[in-house]
């Protein structure tokens, strides 16, 4: 995968964790169970399938691993907020 088509898969990342954003936003505000489970997922996946682009743009030498690198350390600060936001809303903790 060259720099050119590693920002499609990219930018397709970051409008997933956008809308999952807006999701989690919406679960919290509204209790709607649907929407926590649909930003669940949306968090998951793009934490999972940036670690995973991230270690083949490495191993193929790309400057483009960095990226994928730091964005799965915003993805997942801001899946442990919601994770907590969740548990303080449920009464977990």
């Amino acid at each position: 995968m060259d720099s050119r088509n590693g920002l499609i898969p990219f930018g397709l990342l970051v409008l997933l964790v956008a809308f999952s954003f807006v999701f989690c936003l919406d679960s919290l505000n509204l209790s709607n169970m649907t929407y926590g489970v649909l930003a669940l997922i949306g968090f998951i996946f793009s934490l999972l399938a940036s670690l995973l682009l991230g270690s083949f743009a490495r191993s193929e030498g790309q400057a483009l691993g960095a990226w994928y690198s730091s964005y799965a350390l915003v993805v997942a600060v801001v899946f442990i907020w919601y994770l907590t936001r969740v548990g303080t809303a449920l009464k977990f903790w």
